[in-house]
């Protein structure tokens, strides 16, 4: 006799800057959005079964902010995902590391306007790794003050 285990898990897809730029109600820059889409899935003993929807989500690709799309807002981001054009942004994550004060700042530097932008500094190393994975980040840049 054995044990099954069950349960939902989510499974994430980053789309990328998207659409026109728009202009953050929180950190006031004016970039395109980020679009983030989460596929909910039932599954038996860790094998993915029964599909039970999609949510999208769009954040501002500096500060991060953002929410969950609705009903017209996220039929709108279906077609927004689906348009193969390139970004008019180009922002690229850096991490900076202080080896004397053992810190990590994290910044992004802005390839079309050469504009380097502040995210957050004197992170400790386990603060700066739980950022890159909640900012979707594979890769970084590192570089030595």
């Amino acid at each position: 006799m054995g044990v099954f285990y069950y349960g939902v898990e989510s499974f994430k897809k980053v789309y990328g800057p998207k659409g026109e730029p728009k202009e953050c109600s929180f950190c006031h820059k004016t970039y395109q959005e980020t679009y983030v889409k989460f596929n909910k899935w039932g599954h038996l003993d860790f094998i993915p079964l029964i599909p039970l929807g999609a949510d999208y989500y769009h954040f501002c690709p500096v500060c991060f902010t953002g929410d969950k799309l609705v009903k017209d807002a996220k039929k709108a981001a279906k077609k927004l995902v689906k348009d193969k054009s390139e970004p008019t942004t180009k922002l690229v994550p850096r991490g900076i590391n202080h080896k004397a004060e053992k810190t990590w700042d994290l910044v992004l530097d802005d390839k079309v306007t050469g504009e380097t932008i502040p995210v957050q500094s004197g992170m400790k190393k386990g603060d700066y790794k739980q950022l890159k994975k909640n900012r979707f980040y594979k890769k970084i840049e590192e570089v030595e003050a």
